[in-house]
């Protein structure tokens, strides 16, 4: 598994340290010139002797470790809790020379914790996620009573039989064909196969499932405790932040900035700290603005829209209904005889907007009406009518035209491209620290061994691409500098029109004007001030500190 790390600036509350989240993982390897034994020895600043190699490993003058404790899983033998007898059986079992010896698992315990809240703590986290599992763990606790309280933590790589022996990390897995024999391959002279994991501790979400399940351990005890503060292990492009996250400083770097010592490290700290404020100050405006332009875009289309007034047809099917209703009660009284004769005729109705209207609602009519039916009359064969030309098409009415821009409306949309603008100038400090991290792991490039380089390039390419997707997300968001000003200038060009349309250019060439007019009559002052003065020196020369009143 490669080394994952996660390195989050230290946050202040009151000028004491606050929980922050830090898991790094790596993996001890024989192939980088690496040992179990010195790992161990060095970790709880113990002397442990390499009795393959005959080295010993002595860091007992070691300074800072609170205490040491080894946890055992399962079928593991009682023995393995000596730490020397543990490391020394790992190196014996692994036999190749590049072979992979151990786990180191770094984490940051919160401040705010006492000191056997924080052993207890990470007991509970070891014992759920690896000793269960069938893994040894070696914790070394440092530093619980300062301000960077943090733990170590070894694990073994091999899982156990149930005998207490070591177990197989991978196991060969044959290929079979359609009658389950093995395949036979010539060329190499061996059966087919393929190599298979034992356990699933090497696969890529176990790490994001033990940085998850730390977080909620150290949330559920700052809760349980009463402390208001919380981490999360995911990373500010995952949590949706608009931040940059800073840079590891190290030990070396940390160590001269506690000295008042300013280190290239530290200061791209400090760099991006000023721009995170500056975003969130950014992120603020540009919000309130944007508010600010989408409530004047409502206005704007609520004045557009024209209202339809319904008072003019109000009481227009009313008059109709009741007026039909009398001549309806008219025509029975003059022809009893419904039969023969010929209803009025009435005229086509007017589209309505009264709900109450009678072609709407029926029901409305008081009176119910009989239907009268005539004797049809036979009417003469009648020619058919030539056919008429249709009628040409009318051309649809142009839209009218948009409402020209206020002056308030383009002073907000230059607001934003202005914040936009700045935004664009924090994004290139951002892509500089980019260019700072790789530059700083080229620096080293030359120096490292061959496992090293391979690792570091690979780390380059990974920063580059971090890079190109930053800058492709900020000109998707933003657009580039180029199109900002060009719509910056025609912005200015239409504020200067709008200006000289409204006469507050002319207003502000009055008011410039005045001011020059002010300025002028104060050099005036002043020089007739200054030549009185020194009239008044040349004629009283004992009294030529006296200056004459204005």
């Amino acid at each position: 598994m490669r080394k994952i790390k996660n390195h989050y600036p230290i946050q202040k509350k009151g000028g004491v340290p606050i929980a922050i989240y830090h898991m790094s993982m790596k993996i001890i390897s024989r192939g980088k010139g690496q040992s179990a034994t010195a790992s161990a020895a060095y970790r709880a600043g113990e002397k442990i002797t390499n009795e393959k190699t005959g080295v010993v490993h002595d860091y007992s003058h070691k300074k800072g470790v609170a205490k040491s404790i080894i946890l055992l899983p399962e079928n593991a033998p009682e023995e393995y809790k000596n730490r020397a007898t543990l490391w020394n059986a790992v190196e014996q079992v692994e036999k190749a020379s590049n072979s992979q010896l151990a786990r180191e698992i770094e984490i940051a315990l919160p401040k705010e914790l006492s000191y056997f809240q924080k052993s207890s703590l990470a007991y509970e986290f070891i014992k759920e996620n690896f000793t269960s599992k069938g893994m040894i763990a070696d914790i070394n606790f440092h530093d619980l009573d300062s301000h960077n309280p943090h733990v170590h933590i070894m694990l073994t790589l091999r899982p156990f039989n149930e005998d207490g022996t070591w177990g197989d990390k991978q196991r060969k897995v044959y290929h079979l064909d359609e009658n389950g024999d093995k395949i036979y391959d010539p060329i190499k002279r061996q059966y087919k196969c393929s190599k298979e994991q034992t356990t699933d501790w090497n696969e890529r979400h176990k790490a994001e499932e033990w940085r998850e399940s730390w977080a909620d351990y150290c949330n559920s005890y700052l809760e349980k405790l009463g402390h208001d503060e919380r981490i999360d292990h995911r990373s500010y492009e995952r949590q949706n932040k608009n931040q940059i996250p800073t840079i590891h400083l190290g030990t070396a770097a940390h160590q001269l900035e506690q000295r008042g010592i300013r280190t290239e490290r530290g200061d791209i700290n400090r760099a991006i700290k000023l721009a995170n404020a500056e975003i969130e100050k950014i992120n603020v405006a540009l919000q309130e603005l944007e508010s600010e332009l989408s409530q004047l875009q409502v206005e704007r289309q609520e004045q557009e829209t024209p209202s339809i007034d319904p008072a003019p047809f109000e009481g227009y099917t009313k008059a109709f209904t009741v007026e039909w209703e009398k001549k309806l009660e008219q025509f029975k009284i003059d022809n009893p005889n419904p039969d023969t004769a010929k209803p009025p005729t009435a005229k086509p109705l007017k589209p309505s907007t009264d709900k109450n209207d009678i072609v709407n609602d029926p029901t409305k009519i008081s009176k119910p009406i009989t239907k009268t039916t005539t004797p049809k009359k036979s009417t003469p064969e009648t020619k058919p009518t030539p056919k008429t030309k249709p009628t040409p098409k009318t051309k649809p009415t142009p839209a009218p035209n948009p409402k020209p821009k206020t002056l308030k409306e383009v002073d907000l949309e230059l607001s934003i491209i202005e914040t936009k603008l700045s935004r664009l100038e924090h994004a290139s400090s951002v892509l500089m620290s980019y260019d700072h991290k790789i530059q700083d792991i080229e620096r080293n490039l030359s120096s490292a061994g061959f496992f090293e380089r391979r690792k570091m390039n690979k780390e380059i390419a990974n920063q580059e691409k971090k890079r190109s997707d930053y800058q492709k997300d900020t000109t998707k968001k933003y657009g580039t500098s180029w199109q900002l000003e060009s719509e910056k200038s025609k912005l200015l060009k239409e504020k200067t029109q709008i200006e000289n349309a409204t006469g507050v250019t002319a207003a502000r060439e009055l008011e410039q004007q005045r001011k020059r007019g002010a300025v002028i009559q104060q050099q005036q002052d002043r020089d007739r001030y200054n030549a009185e003065r020194k009239a008044k020196r040349l004629e009283n020369p004992s009294k030529g500190n006296d200056a004459p009143s204005l």
